[in-house]
């Protein structure tokens, strides 16, 4: 062979080599995107494994832990399937039962989500009808107010 080809080929397979790194890479560093059913039904394979499932806290479920930053929650489905959460931070304000919520973390050994990111969905989508966004922004720019202590 002579040169030229020699070295296209040569720029081929580290191009090639290069791709299949990039994609093994992502799929390993990669997040599942779950429902709480796809959770539930094999809990074995998510343990220590990152993934995201979405539901809704339920009602009287959330328990505070030793300190403000540690809590308990559950969350569950429209067909009432239940998985056990639990989170160490700061909860987004509008964090409450009943609200829709996205959870990104791993389950531990007794299939309890260890939750390190809580997303809540659109606090706009639970708005009472007939409120304005600007009534809704003064009323938790209010509740911000007197849970600081403080002016904005």
């Amino acid at each position: 062979m002579n040169r030229k080809k020699i070295s296209t080929i040569i720029i081929a397979v580290v191009i090639l080599a290069g791709g299949v790194a990039v994609i093994v890479s992502s799929m390993s560093k990669g997040v599942f995107n779950l429902t709480v059913a796809q959770a539930l039904a094999s809990p074995e394979r998510l343990v220590g494994q990152e993934f995201k499932v979405g539901g809704k806290v339920v009602a009287n479920s959330v328990i505070q832990g030793k300190t403000p930053f540690e809590l308990d929650f559950a969350i569950d489905d429209e067909e009432g399937r239940r998985l056990d959460c639990s989170y160490e931070g700061i909860v987004p304000d509008p964090f409450a039962e009943g609200r829709e919520v996205i959870l990104q973390g791993t389950l531990d050994a007794s299939h309890v989500m260890v939750v390190s990111k809580i997303t809540v969905k659109c606090p706009s989508k639970y708005q009472e009808a007939g409120v304005t966004e600007e009534a809704a922004a003064e009323y938790y720019n209010t509740k911000y107010r007197q849970h600081t202590g403080g002016e904005q």
